[in-house]
């Protein structure tokens, strides 16, 4: 089989890393220091087609493949993963479920606008309880005349302080099956929904919120698919954006280890560089080794997908190995800016530190993820 890349697919790389380095990568900073994303980036990347990548001409879309959406992530991530993990709530989670099983109505109103980032979406499927445990979910939608009444509460949703519009999973039935979870679509601001912004250790730039839901009514009109039972559109949403994700982590790895790298052959220590200490030379390898690894997973997944040929299992698999390959991979890249001091024996703590403090530049900038 053969998987090499067409012109097309790195055109497109060519093209978005541009965009990466001259638009994100100078706003990253301010986002994490702020913890505010610049919600004007969305209108930016609906101007260039890069929500739309993945979805069809006929519905607004660009009508690319899987493989390319995994390039788009890849190199946004590779810049920040806190842009990346907004840019994948509100361009695959929030609104592919209306791509999906959405009525024309709620396509015209949400989906067409989302990808031209002239609304914002989120996903709200996680709990304070229960994760993103489906099957139990305990928000609960209860029917009334011309619509549901909604209560419960979501946790860590991404977006959700700057969202336009929430894509809220619930439950209409006290039965643990299928046919008990549906979706709804609720625009923002509302004041039955309260959204709390929620301070994070890392990916700052990303919003992420605490929605708590007291007796909001939604609107039959915007039951999704006006139709009950629309877990397997979730869960197909997850298994596909899972590869997606996993493209994003792929980034941040990339990404840290061209710093790393760079830093390496730049930085000497007893007159060399310290890429040709072993200890370096090992861990930069062992970093490569990772990339590589992870880089055919995710494109045989985005393959895969396709093909029609991805399941839940394998999409779970590619996502953890990816994540994991990244975690390791930026913390190497710390430890090889670290490893200057330890490449060299010198006499004493004294001379250590004064080498140190005089000839060590300061330590690069890695990608937010780090």
């Amino acid at each position: 089989m053969d998987f090499a890349f067409e012109d097309a697919h790195h055109q497109l790389r060519d093209t978005v890393r541009r965009h990466a380095e001259a638009e994100i990568r100078p706003q990253a900073r301010e986002a994490d220091d702020t913890e505010r994303f610049p919600k004007a980036l969305f209108r930016r990347w609906g101007e260039l087609g890069l929500i739309g990548a993945r979805y069809p001409e006929a519905d607004g879309g660009v009508g690319m493949d899987k493989i390319s959406d995994c390039i788009i992530r890849e190199e946004i991530g590779r810049v920040s993963q806190a842009f990346g993990a907004a840019f994948s709530a509100h361009g695959h989670l929030g609104i592919w479920p209306i791509w999906r099983a959405g009525t024309a109505a709620q396509k015209v109103v949400f989906f067409r606008p989302a990808l031209a980032g002239e609304k914002v979406a989120c996903f709200a499927l996680s709990e304070p309880d229960g994760g993103s445990n489906i099957r139990a979910l305990k928000t609960r939608a209860e029917k009334v005349a011309g619509g549901y009444r909604i209560n419960g509460a979501k946790l860590y949703i991404t977006n959700a302080p700057m969202a336009d519009f929430m894509m809220l999973a619930a439950r209409t039935a006290e039965e643990l099956t299928a046919d008990a979870i549906s979706l709804f679509i609720v625009p923002l601001p509302d004041p039955a929904v309260a959204i709390s912004h929620l301070a994070k250790e890392g990916l700052k730039g990303s919003e992420t919120g605490l929605v708590h839901i007291d007796d909001l009514f939604v609107p039959d009109a915007h039951v999704l698919g006006e139709r009950l039972g629309t877990y397997p559109v979730i869960l197909d949403s997850l298994t596909e954006n899972r590869v997606g994700v996993a493209a994003a982590t792929l980034g941040v790895a990339k990404g840290a280890y061209e710093e790393a790298l760079a830093f390496a052959r730049t930085r000497l220590v007893a007159g060399k560089p310290i890429l040709e200490y072993q200890a370096v030379a090992h861990r930069l390898a062992d970093m490569a080794t990772d990339i590589e690894a992870a880089h055919w997973m995710v494109y045989h997944g985005a393959w895969r997908v396709d093909h029609g040929s991805l399941d839940h299992a394998d999409a779970a698999k590619i996502k953890l190995f990816t994540s994991e390959a990244a975690f390791r991979v930026t913390e190497k890249a710390v430890r090889c800016w670290a490893a200057p001091a330890s490449c060299v024996i010198i006499p004493s703590a004294v001379s250590t530190a004064t080498r140190w403090s005089t000839s060590s530049p300061r330590a690069p900038r890695m990608c937010s993820a780090t």
